[in-house]
């Protein structure tokens, strides 16, 4: 089983990931990113000597669009494949309407259209639903796929058995490698809106270290080691810990998108710090994103049920 990162160059080169397994002259993808990374699929296709006809499916994690906005158009150039999905990351594959007006109002018309362009509904009939624990064959392999929740309530995530690969999407944090190349490992917690739920993202966390995989392979960005897990799971730990926290103070105390974005970039620098890791200005310029984003979603607080 072979198992290549594609780069989508969603916003910079090294920000999101498509990756794609190759076995017994067939293909399969997990995630898409969006409408103008699917050229970078089919070179990476080409540059394994298959041709669309040959890819079989394609897994998302979960429909935010920088994971999921392509997949409409992704099925018209790989007429064979189906998508698989969550049940309820389906439904809005199906139909995305209410996904992209949500996503409009976080990103704006303007910087949507240049990030996604039109983004293309799923044939129903093109579209399988993957409940927690179903397995998932594929050309003699098989992908594992179990419910994550904590960064979405419609997120799944996939183990693949052979090369012990776990495809965490977003609920293992986000990580980048022009910041890693200087520091090791350094992931942030993703609380983008508008599902986050931090108890049930420890729990996720728990089930992702039960499994021992030997690389985690999150979409943002390549794959992470063995020997970094350890290190990972009690950084985002922490974080989380934190994110919790700042969540309830935005309910006690109403705190402005402003303040919790103050907050998170503070707490951050002096975490890693802690850790031996000194973040400069050119890595908090490649995390500005999420920290943007992050601050939007601890915001968003949901009654119970």
């Amino acid at each position: 089983m072979k198992i290549i990162p594609v780069d989508c160059n969603y916003t910079a080169p090294e920000t999101a990931a498509a990756y794609l397994f190759v076995e017994n002259g067939r293909g399969f993808f997990v995630e898409c990113n969006a409408n103008p990374a699917i050229p970078y699929l089919l070179e990476s296709l080409k540059m394994e000597g298959l041709r669309p006809e040959e890819v079989d499916g394609l897994l998302i994690t979960h429909v935010h669009l920088d994971h999921a906005g392509g997949a409409g158009l992704f099925l018209k150039h790989f007429p064979n494949a189906l998508l698989y999905a969550h049940p309820r990351a389906a439904r809005h594959a199906i139909d995305p309407s209410r996904l992209v007006a949500s996503a409009k109002v976080v990103y704006g018309e303007g910087r949507f259209q240049n990030l996604y362009g039109e983004i293309l509904p799923c044939e129903a009939s093109r579209v399988r639903v993957l409940e927690d624990g179903d397995s998932l064959p594929f050309a003699g392999g098989v992908l594992q796929t179990f419910h994550v929740r904590g960064h979405a309530n419609h997120h799944l995530a996939a183990f693949e058995p052979l090369t012990r690969t776990l495809f965490t999407g977003d609920t293992a944090g986000v990580t980048y490698p022009k910041v890693n190349r200087k520091h090791g490992v350094v992931a942030l917690v993703s609380t983008s809106p508008t599902d986050f739920d931090g108890e049930q993202a420890l729990l996720s966390l728990d089930r992702f270290r039960a499994l021992g995989a030997e690389r985690i392979a999150p979409t943002h960005f390549g794959f992470v080691e063995r020997a970094d897990h350890q290190a990972l799971f009690s950084s985002l730990r922490e974080q989380l810990h934190h994110s919790i926290a700042l969540q309830a103070r935005v309910r006690s105390e109403g705190l402005s998108e402003e303040a919790v974005y103050e907050d998170l970039k503070r707490f951050t620098a002096e975490h890693f710090l802690r850790r031996g890791i000194r973040l400069d200005s050119e890595d908090f310029q490649v995390l500005e994103l999420d920290f943007r984003i992050n601050s939007q979603g601890l915001r968003v607080i949901r009654g119970n049920g």
